[in-house]
């Protein structure tokens, strides 16, 4: 057993004081680096190696309170704010789900209270899990997340039903992606141009994915926010490239995607009339623009408190049932349940709501910025503007302006509030463990120096 006058019984001495066991690793890694620095330095003098090694000891003093220092530096910081406001936005997305929309059960499995239950017991599940995730790990196994992510969504293509012609699960793999981007930035840091081209290469086989689904709102969320952390990445001197160049480079690849973008949504019919329709739905009332003139109906229907007025529809039955004015609206209980929301409990209640994600997603956003790991920052970062994208895109969508599918984070959809726990959870868990998170940057190999006569 090594001796308290070695470098590895001082060691191990210091990391008995340490009760976080994840912090222990890093805290002796550390404080080794520093004890062989000052070996070098005490040989450097000319002492014998054993002494040496016997001085740095001495000269980092009592291994005890040494220990206790770094236990009180290398702790975990609990978000219990945050983790109680996610689970309280969970339940409420779990009742309104099927409080509001029981009536539909008949003909919507997932109205099913059991299932309801479920998705709010596995999210909570999911959220405590990802919270207590080894973030650390994430990232020193960053290039293989990102190849599991790439073959999970390209086998979800191939497994996962069809729903409305876009495959069913593809849809949730692809919300881990902006995520797992973050991640394969990590992974390239500090290789010059090299690294900041895979950077850019590492988004093609997501952006790929989602146009196989297709997922339109998953691309665009996952390009914009994927151009956003690359810049990021650039400032931060991630791939020791001249900032000003990295800049303008991606810069210019940003203009170049947002053109091929604009021309996608061209062929897959977002033409000029589709767009007019999208501000002027009552153009088709009956066709492209349905959802959204029985969306605006329904919400110049409803008051502040309370259930909305009259109307004005004409009632239908099915399977000799007559439907409730809410539910002639295509996707009243899942994409447009918040506008089912305003219609039977009131504006004050869905606006509460919207104010209480807001406060959440703000909330994450400024721990972002006080994150002291660059990678756990990056990480986070990518997590809160997933779900902020979704949350502007499902308020657009429950205005009346229908482009395409989206969804409220933690209310709208079982399996996709499940998700929105696990987002959450892994953005959490990068500021529990903000302590311990360490920015290693690969050095780039420098060009050998040619001597001169």
């Amino acid at each position: 057993m090594p001796g308290p006058e070695s470098v590895r019984g001082y060691l191990d001495a210091v990391e008995a004081q340490i009760r976080w066991k994840r912090a222990r690793t890093v805290a002796a890694r550390e404080l080794e680096t520093h004890l062989e620095d000052q070996q070098e330095e005490f040989l450097a003098e000319g002492h014998p190696p054993e002494e040496a090694e016997r001085l740095a000891v001495e000269d980092m003093g009592d291994p005890v309170a040494v220990g206790a220092d770094l236990d009180r530096l290398h702790r975990p910081r609990p978000q219990w704010g945050m983790l109680g406001l996610t689970l309280a936005l969970l339940l409420v997305g779990g009742w309104l789900r099927y409080a509001l929309t029981r009536a539909g059960a008949p003909w919507d499995e997932d109205l099913d209270p059991l299932r309801c239950a479920l998705s709010v017991v596995t999210g909570a599940a999911v959220l405590v899990g990802a919270y207590f995730l080894d973030v650390s790990r994430l990232l020193r196994w960053a290039k293989w997340v990102y190849i599991g992510a790439v073959m999970a969504g390209v086998l979800s293509l191939h497994l996962s039903p069809n729903v409305n012609n876009a495959s069913y699960f593809t849809r949730y793999v692809v919300l881990f992606y902006p995520a797992v981007y973050a991640l394969w930035l990590y992974a390239c840091r500090g290789k010059g141009w090299r690294g900041l081209l895979a950077a850019v290469a590492g988004g093609i086989p997501l952006t790929v994915v989602c146009m196989c689904a297709p997922f339109i709102q998953g691309m665009i969320q996952l390009m914009v926010i994927g151009c956003f952390l690359l810049l990021l990445a650039i400032q931060m001197d991630w791939f020791t490239v001249p900032r000003r160049q990295g800049l303008a480079a991606v810069g210019g690849l940003a203009a170049v995607m947002a053109g091929a973008v604009l021309w996608m949504l061209l062929v897959a019919g977002y033409n000029a009339a589709r767009i007019q329709i999208l501000l002027h739905p009552e153009i088709d009332p009956q066709g492209a623009g349905y959802q959204a003139v029985m969306a605006r109906r329904i919400l110049g229907a409803s008051r502040l408190m309370g259930k909305g007025g009259d109307l004005s529809i004409q009632p239908q039955t099915v399977w000799g049932r007559e439907l409730l004015p809410e539910m002639m609206l295509p996707e009243w209980n899942h994409d447009f349940l918040p506008t089912t929301m305003v219609y039977k409990l009131g504006w004050l209640p869905y606006l509460l709501l919207l104010a209480v994600l807001a406060v959440l997603l703000l909330w994450m956003l400024r721990r972002c910025a006080c994150q002291q790991s660059q990678s756990g920052k990056l990480l986070a970062l990518a997590v809160v503007l997933t779900l902020a994208v979704q949350s502007a895109f499902a308020a657009a969508l429950n205005l009346g302006f229908v482009l395409f599918s989206a969804q409220l984070p933690l209310v709208t959809g079982n399996l996709h509030s499940m998700v929105d726990c696990a987002l959450i959870g892994l953005a959490l868990s990068a500021f529990r463990s903000e302590s311990i998170l360490r920015d290693a940057v690969v050095p780039v190999p420098r060009p050998p120096q040619t001597q001169t006569a």
